[in-house]
């Protein structure tokens, strides 16, 4: 009888351990599930975030066609610039030639009606 009797209190033993195992086991699952839960939330949220920054970024196409566009108006803006100070520089050189023409003539006219 001892011999049943430990048999029993082993296979007792033994349900008593898998249930506790099962439970462990359920537990650990269910903490994993929450885990990966909150994995996925946080991805999401991180998706999310960059496609609201992506939504604010200029698409290239836009801005090849403005940056083209300013480039020509600034290329244009930079020859009437150019174009104006080669005009002054020219009015400063023939003003710089009359003057030194009108000294030397003055020079001569001096030296000849003494």
């Amino acid at each position: 009888m001892d011999d049943k009797d430990g048999r029993c209190a082993a296979v007792v033993h033994e349900r008593e351990l898998r249930e506790l195992w099962q439970k462990a086991h359920e537990k650990v699952h269910a903490l994993g599930a929450q885990d990966l839960e909150r994995r996925l939330e946080t991805m999401n949220k991180l998706r999310e975030q960059v496609m609201e920054e992506r939504g604010q970024f200029v698409p290239r196409l836009v801005y090849d066609e403005q940056y083209a566009a300013l480039r020509d108006a600034v290329d244009v803006r930079l020859k009437l610039l150019e174009n104006t100070k080669s005009n002054l520089e020219g009015r400063m050189w023939m003003i710089g030639a009359l003057i030194g023409v009108a000294v030397a003539v003055l020079q001569l006219a001096l030296h000849y009606f003494k």
